[in-house]
């Protein structure tokens, strides 16, 4: 390979690399789920097309060495270790197909997680000991490299922080700023998500932290600071309590750390003052004076001031968790499949807060969904990787003579310690997963001790012939069916979306189109297309053409079935299924006995789940199985009484029997119990 292609190869992973950490101001908005699942599409084929040019680095670059990646440093043994549980459990696992790909919402499937790990080893690969390479062993130039890429991230952070400020603030422009969380104080730019723009923003503090103590130019330092506060800004503009608990607790480790290590006496003192400052504000701002006064203030600081409000849910979803951990302890459940876990152990009173707590795909705490989901190994796996993070940091740090040599290092650890504190309390999520990896990437290279290159043994080079067909063969359908497809398939169902709205007929013909090719996006596409039906039957007036109504009924009930094949031991596709054919069964009747088949499935793989009882009970009932309609929506009572919907429900139940059946047995028992619970 002559010089020139190897430093072009070299230049496109670095204009790749720059490119991802511009990722999170991206969105695509002609897709069901822009904020999430654009990004990471546009990730992947980035990544595809980089380990391509690595690729051939690795193999054919005159000093193919440059490019050895150290497999015994501590944090690549963690995350390889990690990498691979998430394989094998993906394969042992309840879901294959959700565990490999995830949703469109979530997008952090073993398939986008691999992406991951792919470029975390190509941003450490070129660290051998050579000069023109991704990230050069020369300490100088090193050093230039790393904080390049430190400041494309903050530019970055900047645009999303300041397309916050102008949806937040200047809606007065006339310019239609998308993506905003309506009937919310809270921030979330174009992100997604309050919690996802804070815990981006933390992260670009402590980055800005290391180009402020690694610039000498006095600009530098200066620009360093404005973009650190400006994401302290940002962050408490997004107003997460986990995520401004979390950079707390960093900030007073980090105290800790520099009173014990520091060599000043007046930076100890310092170190106190601030400890004290802290945990003096903590407590106070739980006082019942300041908790009145703080109604009047900056949301954040009302949020900081009620640190345990929606816990009760977050703890049941723990629980369930953990009862999901001891049933299946060593191999797990397979990554992504928390809802399974959530299914089965469901607890009927989340319906008291409304339809939207009952459907659950994360338990909200990662070390809880890797212990639930990838078993014991996995989450020590993880451990061990955050235990290597922190053991190389303080390492390096002990051999560093000078305080101010120091604190880049600890900036870091004050990174990933928040990171780690802020994931007990929600889940990761792709923007900051770039910055994750990335600065898991600046750990390896920022404490590498620099040694001898091992030479490569002179072995037979793969035949240059072979990989470029391997290329043409591979890449072109990678980028196509693991992204291009999807991509375009998401477009497709937003379309359908749209259309179904404003001309049904059309929108169901869309539907029809699109739901014919398979793809993982699909079963997202089905949601919409199952709610579009059900709406037009709620909505059955004169003008409805109740034709293409039958066709579109029939067409969600098939490709419902689909989806019970993709996912059988999905509760929510069953309960769906069973919801279609019942509406189905307006126009074919032999319809109800599918319909109770598929509730049934649906009551096994989650027991208590009111829902499922609903709608047995309207089956029961069009079946003219009085009773049994009765006795079901009872039991669903019976699970969680507090719960209003089940009472209207049974209610409702008992006001239509009364006109079909009123000499019913069962029909005035079910009065009683329904007077009694409502003494």
């Amino acid at each position: 390979m002559s010089e020139r292609l190897e430093k072009a190869l070299l230049i496109l992973i670095r204009i790749g690399t720059a490119i991802i950490l511009f990722l999170p101001i991206f969105v695509y908005r002609s897709v069901l789920y822009p904020y999430i699942f654009s990004k990471i599409m546009v990730f992947q084929i980035i990544v595809e097309i980089m380990l391509v040019a690595w690729l051939a680095l690795v193999l054919y670059a005159k000093k193919r060495e440059k490019y050895q990646i150290n497999w015994k440093n501590p944090i690549v043994i963690g995350l390889s270790a990690f990498m691979g549980l998430l394989v094998l459990t993906m394969l042992t696992g309840l879901d294959l197909n959700r565990s490999f790909w995830s949703t469109q919402e979530r997008m952090t499937g073993v398939l986008s997680l691999l992406h991951f790990y792919v470029w975390f080893l190509i941003l450490i690969s070129s660290s051998s000991g050579q000069t023109s390479s991704l990230v050069s062993s020369d300490k100088k130039d090193n050093h230039k490299t790393i904080r390049f890429f430190i400041w494309i991230s903050l530019a970055s952070s900047f645009l999303v922080g300041l397309y916050g400020l102008a949806q937040k603030y200047f809606p007065v422009w006339g310019i239609e700023w998308d993506f905003i969380l309506k009937g919310s104080a809270r921030m979330q730019s174009t992100l997604g998500n309050p919690i996802f723009l804070a815990i981006y923003a933390m992260l670009n503090v402590f980055l800005a932290g290391i180009i402020f103590v690694k610039t000498r130019k006095k600009i530098g330092k200066i620009l360093g600071f404005i973009l650190g506060v400006f994401n302290i800004w940002i962050m408490l503009l997004a107003a997460s309590r986990g995520v401004m608990l979390a950079f707390v607790a960093s900030l007073i480790l980090t105290f800790v750390f520099i009173l014990f290590n520091a060599s000043s006496k007046r930076v100890k003192a310092g170190a106190v003052i601030l400890i004290i400052l802290i945990l003096s504000g903590a407590i106070f701002v739980q006082t019942p004076k300041f908790k009145e006064q703080a109604q009047e203030m900056p949301l954040f600081v009302r949020q900081l001031t009620n640190y345990s409000s929606g816990a009760e849910a977050r703890l049941d979803a723990w629980s369930i968790g953990l009862k999901g951990f001891a049933q299946r302890p060593l191999i797990g459940w397979g990554w992504e499949n928390y809802n399974l876990v959530f299914n089965q152990y469901y607890e009927p009173g989340y319906l008291a807060k409304g339809y939207d707590a009952t459907w659950f795909d994360k338990s909200h705490n990662q070390l809880i969904d890797i212990l639930a989901l990838t078993g014991l190994g996995g989450l020590l796996a993880y451990l061990f990787l955050f235990g290597a993070i922190f053991w190389w940091l303080f390492k390096k740090i002990k051999t560093l003579n000078h305080f101010k040599e120091k604190l880049p290092f600890l900036f870091l650890g004050s990174l990933f310690s928040a990171y780690f504190i802020q994931n007990l309390f929600v889940f990761d999520t792709p923007a900051p997963l770039i910055l994750f990896y990335f600065s898991l990437a600046l750990v390896y290279l920022l404490t590498l001790q620099v040694r001898p290159v091992t030479q490569v043994a002179p072995v037979r080079r793969f035949p240059l012939p072979v990989f470029i067909l391997l290329v043409l063969l591979f890449l072109p359908f990678s980028l196509y069916k693991f992204n291009l497809e999807p991509i375009q398939q998401s477009h497709l169902g937003r379309i359908a979306l749209e259309k179904t709205k404003i001309n049904f007929k059309a929108g169901i013909k869309d539907y029809e189109q699109v739901l014919a090719k398979p793809c993982f996006v699909n079963p997202e596409i089905r949601v919409y297309l199952a709610q579009n039906i059900a709406q037009a039957h709620a909505e059955i007036d004169e003008k409805t053409d109740l034709q293409t109504l039958g066709l579109g009924t029939e067409l969600a009930i098939k490709e419902y079935e689909k989806s019970v094949q993709e996912h059988p031991r999905d509760a929510r596709q069953w309960l769906y299924l069973g919801q279609l054919y019942g509406l189905g069964a307006k126009y074919n009747p032999p319809y109800l006995d599918q319909a109770e088949q598929a509730l049934l499935k649906a009551q096994e793989l989650s027991p208590q789940r009111q829902q499922v009882y609903f709608q047995l009970g309207r089956i029961y009932y069009f079946s003219q199985e009085y009773a049994q309609a009765l006795w079901v929506l009872q039991q669903a009572l019976v699970f969680a009484p507090q719960v209003g919907e089940s009472k209207n429900n049974l209610n409702k139940m008992i006001k239509a029997i009364e006109k079909e059946a009123p000499d019913l047995e069962e029909l005035a028992k079910a009065k009683k119990f329904l007077e009694y619970l409502n003494q």
